[in-house]
């Protein structure tokens, strides 16, 4: 059986055209790829498993997928039909007798008749996904509303007057209305808020919620932008240098009074939508062993979005360009005791509503070591939260939503080796648009929840995860 620590980067479309047998140079690239749809990461048997490959610019492809599960010794070959004609795009259906055991694995080789031309997709290798045939079934029925945990404990508050906000004219509808959108949890329970629009992180010691005793300044153009801390009492911020066509997503590394100790380019940009891509709101999220990652796009991989790329060492080191690329994981992040997680939202239908989320915990070899089946009568999706392991065990917080009712909480889960160890809802509480993460789960076990009003100011609250 093929270990899965393979499954991040053997899943990356690697888009190699091979030449025609005379070596004619072509007129034009022969570089079929894999099409995100129909297949994700996680597959549960019954599944209707689709695999779909498109060569743009050459309508009379034809092409063969190669299928076969981990418990298989050869590959089942499946002819690829067009969808339309005239088309480039080619598709079949996976049998469901090949949805069993730990793995599927399967590339294809797509022809062109008109050329002679041919390639193989992946070039080298196999695409793979994890068939969750054993997942813990938890069933969440339909979500009440208005039935939110206890009021917790504040842990930091600041005056509406004592941060930035961004209000449209009044009876005027435009623009994008928001205020603080994060913060931090440090090691010894101070909490930080970035006030983004005002440029600063505003600081508070554990036990004095009423008294901002610091103010780190932030460079430039960092609003909306993630914020992280670093060792040594060091902070990091990303932001954008440059603009129009030569704009470059940066990471700065912070001393204690604001001063910028490095600045890093982050490889991929806005506009490149094959592999990695950032975008003002990339995340930054610290690994278990204190590396530093941020949220990168894997736009046109089949089964998921987010790749975690590394930016900094645990030392607090900058990574070069290159190094963040091959250092990426997709589709797993690393969570503690060298386990991976690996989180999927499922639609029965393309474009349909997402009732249904999937999570594997990976051990450090790649292997299963447990997975969930999580389902829901009301509409359910990941959130902004990053998962970690409490205990051993992962805690995840989903959006739960009614659209027609215009109705959204967070439902945190803590979920066991037997089911559904805890849950409990809160209220969503941040004023305006939110493009990064209002909860985190600190490093001693608790859950905190930022909330924001420009009438009534900032509060962020502990929870204790049961």
């Amino acid at each position: 059986m093929k270990a899965s620590a393979a499954l991040a980067g053997s899943a990356a479309l690697a888009l190699v055209a091979l030449s025609a047998a005379t070596g004619a140079p072509a007129a034009k690239p022969f570089a079929p790829h894999q099409e995100p749809r129909g297949i994700g990461n996680l597959i549960v048997p019954g599944d209707r498993v689709g695999l779909a490959y498109d060569a743009p610019g050459f309508n009379r492809t034809t092409g063969t997928v190669y299928v076969r599960n981990d418990s298989q010794p050869r590959f089942t070959p499946l002819r690829l039909r067009h969808l339309n004609r005239p088309s480039s795009a080619l598709e079949t259906r996976v049998p469901g007798r090949l949805l069993h055991g730990y793995e599927l694995l399967y590339y294809a080789v797509i022809r062109d008749p008109v050329s002679k031309r041919s390639a193989r997709v992946p070039a080298r290798g196999t695409s793979s996904a994890l068939i969750l045939e054993h997942a813990i079934q938890i069933r969440l029925g339909k979500h009440g509303f208005g039935k939110p945990a206890s009021t917790g404990t504040v842990v930091g508050r600041a005056r509406a007057d004592q941060v930035g906000w961004q209000l449209p004219p009044p009876d005027c509808g435009c623009g994008p209305s928001f205020g603080p959108q994060t913060f931090l949890v440090d090691r010894d329970g101070s909490v930080w808020l970035d006030d983004s629009l005002n440029n600063r992180l505003l600081g508070w010691t554990a036990g004095r919620p009423d008294a901002i005793v610091r103010s780190v300044p932030l460079p430039d153009r960092s609003a909306d932008h993630d914020v992280a801390l670093g060792p040594n009492g060091t902070f990091y911020v990303t932001g954008v240098q440059g603009r129009g066509a030569s704009a470059r997503f940066v990471l700065y590394r912070l001393g204690r009074s604001g001063r910028v100790i490095w600045t890093s380019r982050l490889a991929g940009s806005p506009r490149d939508f094959t592999s990695s891509n950032l975008g003002d709101n990339s995340q930054l999220r610290t690994g278990p062993d204190g590396t530093l990652y941020v949220l990168t796009g894997m736009m046109g991989l089949p089964g998921g979005e987010w790749g975690w790329m590394p930016v900094a060492t645990p030392s607090g080191h900058r990574i070069a360009t290159a190094a963040q690329r091959r250092g990426t994981h997709w589709p797993d992040q690393p969570v503690s005791g060298g386990m991976r997680l690996v989180s999927e939202a499922h639609t029965a239908r393309v474009d349909g509503p997402v009732r249904e989320v999937r999570y594997a915990l990976l051990d450090r070899r790649g292997r299963l070591v447990r997975s969930w089946q999580v389902t829901s009568k009301t509409d359910i999706n990941l959130d902004f939260t990053t998962p970690e392991l409490v205990g051993g065990q992962p805690v995840v917080v989903l959006d739960v939503s009614d659209a027609a009712a215009g109705k959204m909480e967070y439902l945190v889960l803590r979920l066991g080796p037997h089911g559904l160890r805890s849950r409990f809802t809160l209220p969503r509480l941040i004023f305006g648009d939110n493009l990064l993460a209002d909860l985190r789960i600190g490093r001693d076990g608790k859950l905190y929840q930022l909330a924001t009003s420009p009438e009534s100011g900032v509060v962020i609250r502990r929870y204790a995860l049961r």
